[in-house]
């Protein structure tokens, strides 16, 4: 196997690491014991999250224009069999899914700013609680904040 074949395999596996919910630094770390240097294991992992980052927004854009079409089709359908009702559902959710509710100048979309430090909060936040071992590693890190708010109500 070539140089380039094994560093994107590993690159590959760091994205269902990434994916599985795996701290920034323990991906790093694999990079490591996969006998890549600390330089190349930060350049594998950001690889590999602009991998993720690509496919969710991809994913994401073909998901809402499927869901666009889906309600303009519900809302012709309901149109034809005089169900008013659904019509106007249907109607809502579309608005709801172009944003036309919310204000001028506000796309709902947080700056690459914001993002970058949202992340860099729940790494943060993931180094607090992983080490707890609530539960399996594998789980979202949305469930250990879940089941340490739980331990300390328990506690209480």
């Amino acid at each position: 196997m070539t140089d380039d074949a094994r560093l994107s395999t590993i690159r590959d596996r760091v994205v269902l690491l990434l994916i599985n919910g795996v701290s920034i630094t323990a991906a790093e770390s694999y990079c490591m014991s996969q006998g890549v240097g600390p330089d190349d294991a930060g350049r594998i992992v950001g690889e590999a999250r602009k991998k993720i980052t690509v496919a969710a927004d991809y994913t994401r854009d073909e998901q809402l224009g499927r869901a666009i079409m889906r309600m303009e089709d519900l809302y012709a359908k309901s149109i034809a069999a005089q169900d008013v009702r659904i019509a106007i559902q249907a109607q809502r959710e579309l608005n709801r899914l172009l944003s036309l509710y919310t204000p001028r100048g506000d796309t709902g979309t947080p700056a690459a700013e914001d993002v970058a430090l949202l992340r860099r909060q729940i790494e943060l936040i993931s180094g607090y609680l992983l080490p707890l071992q609530l539960t399996d590693a594998q789980y979202p890190i949305e469930e250990h904040a879940r089941l340490a708010a739980d331990a300390i109500r328990r506690t209480r």
